[in-house]
């Protein structure tokens, strides 16, 4: 593990039969993503998640257990279940969504468990063990981390 690799949290919030994502456009690309972003200096995992979930859904959740740690070339990426505690969905106002943003286009959404190996979730090798979890166990997922590095 290399201390220059950007380090990133994001969180699996489950809504009935649905998880919480964003919808990305950039660089002509259509994908999801898992709520969560870059790590702050100083700032813990559950601290991020918190942070990024807030900014970018206006939802208060709490980080309950990791179950994977993702690993590329430029970054280690770790998710979290977390509980919805409170907030309306799609009221964030972080950065991603100012005028002047350059990155595309976001759109918070709630897309159905079993779309996913259908749609372009990013990254896949987290988006196969997620779906592969949840058919085994439900929504604990699973009871250790499991770490996952690009295929």
């Amino acid at each position: 593990m290399s201390y220059t690799k950007k380090q990133r949290a994001r969180g699996i919030i489950f809504y009935d039969n649905k998880i919480i994502s964003m919808y990305r456009e950039l660089d002509n690309r259509i994908f999801y993503t898992f709520p969560g972003g870059g790590m702050e200096e100083g700032e813990s995992e559950t601290e991020c998640v918190v942070r990024e979930i807030f900014e970018e859904f206006g939802l208060v959740v709490k980080p309950l257990k990791k179950v994977y740690v993702y690993e590329n070339e430029k970054s280690i990426e770790y998710f979290y279940i977390c509980d919805w505690i409170e907030g309306k969905f799609g009221t964030g106002n972080g950065e991603e969504f100012e005028p002047q943003n350059n990155n595309g286009v976001y759109k918070p959404m709630l897309i159905n468990i079993l779309d996913i190996p259908s749609l372009p979730l990013m990254p896949p090798e987290i988006a196969k063990a997620f779906f592969e979890d949840y058919n085994q166990n439900g929504k604990i997922l699973r009871s250790n981390v499991k770490v996952v590095n690009k295929e």
